[in-house]
């Protein structure tokens, strides 16, 4: 038999069992945080596993630091739960959080510090007893007759593995349950990469911008000439007020003197390598280009400096797991009521509501296993709201009360009474519409 002259043999080794343990949450993102406290709180022994050496993913390490799609129009609280939970431990630190408001003064959504949430989510998985493991990366899926054992991870101490009874998949990008074995659906979103620009007088910019609003236009069009970011979205201006994410508007953070810029790269697979080195080269390069721009035509960026860019790449979207319930746009649209509802969220666009079922959180053919964030099963249209920071930490609840209860009763997540679910979600005062 010829060999394959590309491919090599690794040979069998004995991994050793670093931990046991009830529950193992894989993603230390906002779902995972959320996963993981929730069902530490309700009883079950928890790890929660992280690549990198902090917590809150791209809430923290991407500085997505918008927690989008909270309040509807009317500014009544629809995502609560632990997500509020945070909000609420931020305030109490001085720039913890931010409210950017309407011309009328509503309160809208949070904006938070994200060096305090990597602290304060340490300190509230650790109260709820939760274990942390980080700069660890899950590299495969421990599987016995269709039924998740555990996974195994790579560290600075080699190759090991973990066990569980539970295993809940907030790796984002799904790379649990795509290793054990489960359908999923891919297609990508624009990646991006955060940066923060310092040393602005917001003050003076914001009102340059308001006065100016054409000008601004006009300038924001001659910067994306410049950067020639394919992909980027195209800026808008509404009111005096730029609306876009592209490459060259701003969104304030909680020191004043600070301000984000997100951005779009073009489509790319984001699993693959060579298009994530590409991407990171190249929004850096446009970040100096684009802070050279603000310091020559902005008033008010005259003294600014690049801060920093962010520790962790911004993928929008890639697997998403075929479950038992696929969400579409039309069950949306038309309201439809599921009985075994977990979530409620909203749309960001028109303040309507999106209902999760539990069927979204489950493999079709895998067992022990359960998904959150936004990577839970969803068309595509679906995913650009539920993929928000948020909806994740909801379906991160929701993924670990569900886990803590299969671990009580010695059931699979698919076994667990959902009329149950419900009500425990709704005594954590997660708000469900029905």
């Amino acid at each position: 038999m010829k060999k394959k002259s590309n491919v090599i043999f690794e040979a069998e080794r004995e991994i050793p069992i670093l931990f046991k343990t009830d529950v193992l949450v894989v993603g230390g993102g906002p779902a995972g945080i959320g996963a993981a406290l929730a069902a530490g709180r309700h009883g079950a022994n928890v790890i929660l596993l992280e690549r990198y050496g902090y917590l809150g993913g791209l809430a923290t390490g991407g500085l997505v630091v918008l927690f989008d799609a909270m309040r509807n129009n009317k500014e009544e609280l629809i995502v609560r739960g632990i997500a509020q939970e945070i909000v609420e431990e931020l305030e109490k630190l001085e720039d913890g959080v931010i409210y950017p408001s309407k011309s009328s003064g509503k309160m809208i959504n949070p904006t938070v510090h994200p060096e305090y949430l990597k602290i304060i989510s340490v300190r509230m998985l650790e109260e709820a007893g939760v274990k942390i493991v980080l700069h660890s990366y899950a590299c495969s899926t421990i599987v016995n007759n269709g039924k998740v054992k555990g996974i195994i991870f790579e560290s600075k101490m080699g190759r090991m593995a973990i066990q569980s009874k539970v295993t809940i998949d907030c790796t984002g990008d799904g790379d649990v349950f795509a290793r054990a074995g489960a359908d999923f659906f891919q297609k990508d979103l624009p990646t991006g990469l955060v940066f923060r620009i310092g040393g602005v007088d917001t003050k003076k910019s914001d009102s340059f911008i308001m006065e100016n609003s054409e000008k601004y236009r006009k300038l924001l069009n001659e910067l994306h000439k410049k950067n020639k970011l394919e992909g980027a979205i195209a800026a808008e201006a509404s009111g005096g007020k730029a609306r876009a994410a592209g490459a060259g508007t701003y969104s304030k953070t909680t020191i004043n003197s600070v301000v984000w810029f997100s951005n779009s790269f073009s489509k790319g697979d984001s699993l693959d390598i060579e298009h994530l080195t590409c991407a990171e080269k190249t929004i850096r390069e446009k970040a100096l280009s684009t802070l050279d721009f603000y310091k020559k035509h902005i008033p008010g960026f005259e003294n600014s400096f690049l801060l920093d860019t962010a520790s962790q790449f911004g993928t929008r979207a890639n697997r998403r797991l075929l479950g038992e319930h696929v969400l579409t746009k039309d069950e949306v649209k038309n309201n439809i009521k599921f009985k075994d509802i977990i979530a409620t969220c909203i749309i960001k666009s028109d303040s309507s509501l999106i209902n999760i079922p539990y069927g979204c959180l489950l493999p079709k053919k895998i067992d022990n296993l359960l998904v959150a964030g936004r990577s839970i099963s969803t068309d595509f249209i679906t995913l650009i709201t539920l993929r928000l920071i948020p909806p994740c930490l909801l379906t991160g609840q929701a993924a670990g009360v569900a886990a803590s209860m299969a671990v009580e009763k010695g059931l699979s997540p698919r076994e667990i009474n959902r009329e149950k679910l419900r009500s425990i979600l709704t005594e954590d005062d997660v708000y469900l519409a029905y």
